[in-house]
């Protein structure tokens, strides 16, 4: 094992965020009759939206400003932006909870009990604290600890959120790898001297055409299934 412990992403990168999202929002569009918006488009516009609102978004560990209520508030965004009404913000909400069910990629849960045996395994998110939390128990993936941006106050790929997670795990950079189907993410890590894993998810917004790429050279390693982490 060349790395003693491994951050994970995880939306997108652990588990599989289009799948369950697209569906409520198609479900969403079904109900209400809509024709014109394409489902699969209207997630990876709101996904976008997640990015520009958490770049922006000033927290801190006293005051955190809940990343659900982010993606409840995008929702109505987004739906503007596809010309639809401004739905209501319960109906916002309820679409929104979609990002609290996501379904695990199919490596997943054995990719992390083989490596679990062999190193540290903690994941990294920008995400809520107890919306992880239920998932990887809901979920059953084994981890040795979940920790998130609200732990930090800061997001990814702010460095103190990298550091504080070596920090609470009492590892070193060169021992630690960040996991991740997004170059940002590994980007902040190996400029703070972390090693570098990209898990390619050809399929993380719905069609290949979209998904991210890296080359071997540009990452310590490129894989294509947990299991495959060395």
């Amino acid at each position: 094992m060349r790395f003693r412990a491994y951050l994970f992403d995880v939306q997108g990168t652990l588990l599989d965020f289009f799948g369950p999202v697209s569906r409520a929002v198609k479900n969403f569009l079904d109900a209400n009759q809509i024709t014109t918006v394409d489902a699969g488009e209207f997630t990876r516009d709101w996904r976008t939206n997640y990015f520009h609102r958490v770049r922006t978004l000033s927290q801190s560990v006293d005051q955190w400003h809940p990343v659900q209520r982010e993606y409840a508030a995008g929702f109505g965004e987004v739906c503007v932006s596809h010309g639809l009404a401004e739905p209501t913000w319960a109906a916002a909400e309820s679409v929104a909870s979609s990002w609290q069910r996501l379904e695990p990629w199919p490596d997943a849960r054995a990719g992390m009990a083989r490596l679990r045996r062999d190193a540290i395994t903690a994941t990294l998110s920008n995400t809520d604290m107890s919306t992880m939390v239920s998932l990887f128990k809901n979920l059953a993936i084994d981890i040795d600890a979940v920790l998130t941006a609200e732990l930090v106050g800061a997001f990814k790929p702010d460095p103190r959120t990298y550091l504080r997670a070596l920090q609470y795990l009492g590892v070193q950079p060169h021992e630690t790898a960040m996991v991740a189907c997004h170059p940002y993410d590994l980007d902040a890590a190996a400029s703070l001297g972390l090693g570098t894993v990209f898990l390619s998810r050809p399929h993380e917004y719905g069609d290949p055409h979209f998904a991210h790429e890296m080359t071997a050279g540009s990452v310590d390693q490129v894989v294509r299934a947990v299991g495959d982490i060395r």
